[in-house]
């Protein structure tokens, strides 16, 4: 179902993009941190590279820099772009979109957190919402303890959570899902050789008369 790829689509796109990493297993949001922070930093521009391209970029108002416990980032108004490449399961979406008051990440961990309403939108026209993200880097693992609520060409889901591998494989709807689907009119998918139905009318032709 290509719903379910949306989702960790957008995770990938703000959490991956921003080198961050999956929150602490609790269910309340984390609370950021009460030390002051070593370095802060407005108006923020980063990108990710891999090989040489760049497959996430964006914006955050302001990121703030913790050395403790191996070195932690807390963002405010985040803001990334995931450009897929081809060949991958999210270059269907094209280039991705993706919103965050809040991102918070621990960078010796490898975990991180996107939070207070996180929207995601994509080039194709599917886009979603949900309350929290999360990644877990050590586990290759992309989730959301959240509702969800994602629409896109063909269909419409909502569940109360998800999971999946950050590469967007072995994807789960969890708590619950309710949706639908609009398969396509089988007029736009015509059947290969099919007979032509415009036919010619033959007109019978007719011997001379043999004279007399």
């Amino acid at each position: 179902m290509w719903s379910q790829f949306a989702i960790p689509s957008a995770a990938a796109a703000l959490l991956l993009g921003c080198g961050a990493g999956t929150a602490p297993p609790d269910v309340s949001d984390p609370s950021p941190p009460a030390e002051a922070p070593d370095l802060t930093l407005h108006q923020v521009a980063f990108a990710r590279l891999s090989d040489g391209r760049v497959v996430a970029r964006g914006t955050a108002r302001e990121l703030a820099y913790h050395r403790t416990a191996g070195g932690r980032l807390d963002g405010q108004t985040a803001v990334a772009a995931l450009y897929p490449e081809q060949g991958t399961g999210y270059a269907m979406f094209g280039e991705t979109l993706v919103t965050a008051p809040r991102v918070e990440g621990d960078l010796g961990g490898r975990r991180g957190t996107a939070s207070g309403g996180v929207n995601f939108r994509a080039a194709r026209g599917d886009h979603g919402t949900t309350e929290r993200l999360l990644w877990d880097g050590p586990l290759d693992r992309l989730s959301g303890d959240r509702p969800v609520e994602a629409e896109g060409p063909g269909y419409r889901v909502r569940s109360q959570g998800f999971s999946a591998r950050a590469g967007g494989s072995d994807v789960t709807l969890t708590g619950g899902v309710v949706g639908t689907l609009q398969p396509k009119s089988s007029d736009e998918h015509p059947i290969p050789n099919a007979p032509s139905t415009n036919r010619k009318s033959r007109t019978a032709k007719r011997k001379p008369a043999e004279p007399r």
